[in-house]
């Protein structure tokens, strides 16, 4: 098993705590919907470190933010925060120091993101959790999607321009 150096797990763990403050701290939070800017620090997780670590920084973020929130934790939802983290790593990491291009990654990150997995996954969890049916769900959670495309594809530009110069800190 490769060892993992103690500048990347704490660079990890203050991204967690980053997006577990923003999350349920900064953000517009109801029952279905959370709007907010919560994504920033796993985005840039992804960015920096890959797809493992971005998807395991935000199922952690989720399992301990639900706890500190006093709710139960639900795995599948957390289960599709893991997968949205990783999708960041997936779509964002630079590989071998080449910038990723704006079109198609940071857009196709955002859909996936935004559409597949918080609108149409996370959406049909919630209707399971809370005993509603899916479509109204859905359609209450299309203002959210609608606003984290637009934040995902204004913010994740600036992230990858942020990102080297943070990796440079020691």
């Amino acid at each position: 098993m490769k060892k993992y150096k103690l500048i990347t797990l704490t660079r990890v763990a203050v991204l967690i705590a980053l997006e577990i403050v923003i999350s349920r701290f900064l953000s517009l939070n109801t029952p279905t919907l959370r709007i907010g800017i919560g994504f920033v620090p796993i985005a840039l997780c992804g960015i920096m470190f890959g797809p493992y670590w971005s998807g395991v920084a935000w199922g952690l973020a989720d399992m301990l933010g639900t706890i500190i929130s006093g709710n139960a934790i639900y795995p599948p939802i957390n289960l599709t925060y893991l997968l949205m983290g990783m999708s960041f790593g997936f779509f964002l990491h630079r590989k071998n120091g080449l910038n990723v291009k704006f079109f198609p990654n940071v857009f196709l990150c955002a859909l996936v993101n935004a559409v597949v997995l918080s609108l149409g996954i996370n959406s049909y969890w919630l209707s399971l959790l809370q005993n509603a049916p899916y479509l109204a769900v859905l359609v209450s959670r299309l203002l959210q999607c609608a606003i984290l495309i637009i934040l995902y594809l204004a913010l994740i530009p600036l992230l990858q321009k942020l990102a080297p110069k943070l990796e440079h800190l020691n």
